[in-house]
């Protein structure tokens, strides 16, 4: 017969689990035991070879008919399958005990916790469940959100352009040269790959919380929100981040963080100027304007004409939270 490794003399026990099935003391050593054989033992069409003498040079403390005793009252349990099978490796045609776990069974945690290892599942759990509460809370904010998004609308003009003065003519934006747009990539290239810090997250047809940097191979890349990081190979996607990068220059290094409350300066920053769309209207953010609770957004529309966002059921201008604020306008700007 092959010699077959030889196994730890450490019993794991599962005390809840020998509680439930009413185990004795015997009967959980040899539960944990047969837990560990999968680690070692020959496995014979799902079942593990296992001998009665290898049990007792392995538990010399239980005797042979202790041994079978346990392990009949184990299968009456329903806790393991017992079958007879042949071991090809094994030299004869003899028939040896496979033992396999039930679904059971395998409700047995054999597993060695170590007090610094339960210390730290301990911290894990209250992680998680911290996430879990995160989590709800995160799905309210999004449902609240949702209704103000629905309930807004642009107010009438406050003020216009009077008839006898004439219409300041739109701004048409000059296109970079594309040298300009290669000098302006090496900048933040070589800025960005030495310091190995984030250049933005949201951007336009993105997912807002992906994340742009420069790789070790100076090469665009992303971290999605599942924390996975990929260089990008589509060149079109390459060249439209350079170009709604160019120009939204002031978006170089601003990491935002959706879990922390802007400054009206950030959302400045982040707005001013930028066109965003509320139902078929596409306005300009021309300012906010503190108040109590918050702020309200002031827009221009493209022919010249002052608003603000209105509560579409009051009529009366929106006061949004510094947060909402930054969410109301991440998903009306114009891409």
């Amino acid at each position: 017969m092959s010699t077959v490794p030889q196994r730890t003399q450490i019993l794991v026990k599962n005390l809840p689990f020998q509680e439930k099935y009413h185990l004795s003391h015997i009967q959980t050593d040899l539960m944990a035991y047969l837990v560990n054989i999968i680690s070692w033992a020959i496995c014979v069409d799902g079942y593990y070879v296992i001998t009665t003498s290898k049990i007792m040079s392995d538990l010399p403390k239980i005797g042979q008919k202790t041994i079978e005793a346990s392990l009949k009252a184990l299968k009456d349990l329903e806790l393991i399958e017992c079958k007879m099978v042949k071991v090809p490796q094994w030299q004869g045609n003899i028939k040896h005990r496979g033992v396999k776990l039930t679904s059971k069974g395998r409700e047995y945690n054999g597993t060695l916790m170590l007090p610094t290892q339960d210390k730290k599942l301990r911290e894990l759990e209250k992680k998680n469940k911290e996430l879990e509460e995160e989590k709800k809370k995160l799905e309210k904010e999004n449902r609240e959100l949702k209704e103000i998004i629905n309930n807004i609308d642009v107010s009438k003009s406050e003020t216009s352009t009077p008839n006898n003065q004439e219409k300041p003519k739109p701004i048409v934006p000059t296109m970079p040269t594309k040298q300009a747009i290669e000098v302006f990539i090496d900048n933040v290239t070589k800025r960005f790959g030495r310091s190995s810090q984030p250049i933005c997250n949201v951007v336009p047809k993105w997912d807002k919380k992906t994340t742009f940097y420069i790789n070790s191979y100076n090469k665009l890349s992303i971290i999605t929100p599942e924390t996975d990081h990929k260089q990008l190979k589509d060149p079109m996607l390459i060249a439209n981040f350079w170009q709604w990068l160019y120009a939204n220059s002031s978006r170089i290094g601003d990491q935002i963080d959706f879990n922390k409350t802007p400054t009206i300066k950030e959302l400045e920053n982040r707005f001013l100027n930028q066109t965003i769309t509320i139902g078929e209207k596409k306005n300009r953010v021309s300012g906010f304007v503190k108040v109590e609770g918050g702020v309200t957004i002031k827009l221009e529309s493209l022919d010249g004409k002052v608003g603000s966002i209105i509560d579409s059921i009051t009529r009366k201008e929106k006061v949004f939270g510094l947060r909402v604020c930054q969410e109301v306008l991440f998903d009306r700007l114009d891409t």
